[in-house]
């Protein structure tokens, strides 16, 4: 009895190096053209939409009163500052001049520069 649960236990431990750790089932990320890496695709969309959003306020700043262009001038042109400022740090980083995290905390400031602006003009 006793080499039969040694044989069997040396036949699971033989079975054991044969079997496979279980596949991901997510396909990697497939980086778009000229991107370095995940991070750098995240910041690149980010900032796209940054200069996106920067376009379209600027262009409802020319059509808008008075009275709401005092209110939006500031926080508006600081958000422009800031996307400007974020540009710069993205460029620097693909030639190598900056880091990522600097780069990284460029577009999280003209974020929150977005963020100052929305809460300016009232909108949810």
């Amino acid at each position: 009895m006793r080499w039969m649960t040694v044989g069997m236990l040396s036949l699971a431990l033989l079975a054991l190096p044969g079997c496979k750790t279980a596949a991901s089932t997510t396909a990697p990320q497939t980086l778009a053209p000229g991107y370095l890496n995940p991070a750098d695709q995240t910041m690149g969309e980010t900032l796209a939409a940054l200069n996106g959003f920067a376009q379209q306020e600027k262009a409802n700043y020319a059509g808008a009163t008075p009275a709401i262009q005092a209110a939006e001038k500031t926080p508006l042109n600081s958000f422009i500052l800031a996307v400007n400022l974020a540009d710069a740090a993205y460029t620097a980083y693909h030639a190598g001049t900056q880091t990522q995290a600097q780069a990284t905390a460029a577009i999280q400031a003209a974020q929150a520069a977005q963020t100052t602006l929305v809460a300016t003009q009232g909108v949810k």
